[in-house]
């Protein structure tokens, strides 16, 4: 049976009341830019994605429930599956044919006036390896759903200041069993984290972009994304 929005928001209430404590003992948080979260209405909060515990970094410090996107195969995951259904995730293919389901399910949290979660990087940049990089190019599908659905961004950013770099924890060949595509079997490497900041910036106004040819505008919204998200980690912006 399928979990209702009130319990997916009690779910990940009462997984967040758990899991809080011991991953503030194991990572140190500092935020900033609280001021810039929007407290209620639809929302997409966008976030760079360097690590498997970036979801639970934002959900820790982020005080409104959110609907991440996932890759699909991630239900391939032992216990994940289960995991996705409790908490509200949203599977979603990587190959950019995504399916009419997840289109629905979107559309559901905004109509919920919930927030929506999203790594424009997907898995690119730890496919990559290389954890010194800038910002992985963006995919464009959270521009669309922000033009199509009339939803303001929130462009935040995960910076590092103590980190370990670790082999992946799970064999490639067991990865391959388990369905994953071949360029995350051969991720070598993972980020655990120590300290770190958080900075939520100031929000994107979808209008901005509302005139334009939807191609033209989804263009235009995921480079200011991406700009607005490379400035955020600049270290100057943590001086201040």
């Amino acid at each position: 049976m399928e979990n209702t929005v009130d319990q997916v928001k009690k779910n990940v209430e009462n997984i967040k009341k758990f899991v809080t404590p011991f991953f503030n003992l194991a990572v140190n948080t500092t935020v900033y830019g609280y001021h810039n979260i929007v407290p209620n209405g639809k929302l997409i909060l966008t976030c760079n994605h360097r690590s498997d515990m970036d979801p639970f970094v934002i959900g820790t410090v982020f005080p409104r429930f959110i609907s991440w996107i996932a890759a699909e195969y991630t239900t391939r995951i032992p216990l994940f599956k289960d995991l996705v259904e409790k908490t509200g995730t949203i599977p979603m293919a990587i190959d950019g044919n995504i399916s009419m389901a997840s289109i629905k399910k979107v559309q559901q949290v905004f109509k919920n006036g919930d927030v929506l979660g999203i790594f424009p990087e997907g898995h690119d940049y730890m496919v990559q390896n290389d954890f010194s990089a800038p910002l992985a190019n963006f995919h464009s599908g959270f521009a669309a759903f922000s033009l199509r659905n009339k939803v303001d961004i929130l462009p935040t950013v995960i910076i590092p200041d103590e980190e370990t770099v670790t082999d992946y924890p799970i064999p490639p060949l067991v990865r391959a069993f388990m369905g994953m595509p071949k360029e995350v079997c051969d991720i070598k490497r993972r980020v655990v984290y120590k300290k770190i900041n958080v900075v939520f910036g100031e929000v994107i106004k979808y209008e901005n972009y509302a005139h334009l040819p939807l191609d033209k505008g989804m263009v235009e919204v995921s480079n200011e994304t991406k700009r607005r998200m490379g400035e955020l980690q600049k270290v100057d912006y943590l001086k201040k």
